[in-house]
């Protein structure tokens, strides 16, 4: 199936092109997880790889729209001031270091292979919330502001992520999870709904009530509204000041894009 894509995410890519210098390829892929994934490549790469699953619906639009908003608040910097957050074994080291005592509740409580295995995941999930959501804010009020075509769109989306968050809050997954990163996941994910609530006066907080996620988050989330820095550097710079905030400083690095090389 051709990806067919709406008029405003095909404007929104051809300014993804223009402010990269990179062409576009799209690539149907039926192994992939997601409906669609479009991630920057390496500084001298003349592409830009879009996977798409040849099965997917009309989300699919908001899906591309907000992955290339990501790239474009990367392009929009100055080359000299592009930087990419990055994950390795250093960080992770530092993360198994700083949550050892957990991990070893865990072992006896869920067994020593299974907290193996679910090390990498508990990682990289919590990695990714914190490099990725303060920019999601941002990309999400651009396209709900300035490409109201894609507002239906969106709020389905963001109502789907909502509908995956909220199961993080039961006692099960409390029990089962390091501590740090139970908190820190559940107040982020308060943190991000709480600010596209306030912005598209919605109502995507109800679940939080009653948690204490609302407390510990309020003060991030008041932080994050009031930032007046709607760019790639703010976006640095409140990813480092969630990290602050939550204690995550070193569980992540940031690389010069001129040397990011792809995975």
């Amino acid at each position: 199936m051709t990806l067919q894509l709406m008029d405003s995410v095909r404007q929104i890519l051809a300014a993804v092109e223009k402010s990269s210098g990179k062409t576009i390829t799209y690539i149907e892929r039926p192994d992939l997880p997601a409906p669609v994934s479009l991630n920057i490549t390496d500084k001298d790469d003349p592409q830009l790889k879009l996977f798409y699953h040849p099965h997917h619906d009309e989300g699919v639009n908001y899906a591309v729209a907000n992955q290339a908003g990501h790239i474009l608040r990367l392009f929009a910097a100055p080359p000299e001031e592009r930087f990419v957050s990055v994950a390795n074994r250093q960080t992770m080291a530092r993360f198994i270091m700083e949550t050892e005592s957990e991990l070893e509740r865990l072992s006896s409580l869920l067994g020593r292979d299974k907290v193996r295995k679910m090390i990498s995941l508990w990682y990289q999930g919590v990695v990714y919330q914190l490099t990725r959501m303060p920019p999601d804010i941002m990309v999400n009020r651009w396209l709900y502001d300035d490409w109201p075509e894609l507002r239906p769109l969106l709020l389905q989306g963001i109502a789907a992520q909502r509908r995956e968050a909220i199961p993080s809050l039961s006692p099960d997954v409390r029990r089962a999870t390091p501590a740090r990163i139970y908190r820190a996941a559940n107040i982020m994910n308060f943190v991000f709904f709480k600010c596209l609530e306030d912005h598209f006066h919605g109502d995507f907080i109800g679940p939080y009530h009653g948690t204490i996620f609302i407390l510990d988050g309020a003060p991030l989330a008041r932080i994050t509204a009031s930032s007046n820095q709607n760019n790639h550097a703010g976006d640095r710079s409140m990813i480092d000041r969630w990290a602050g905030e939550l204690e995550l400083n070193n569980w992540y690095e940031w690389q010069p894009y001129v040397t990011f090389r792809e995975k």
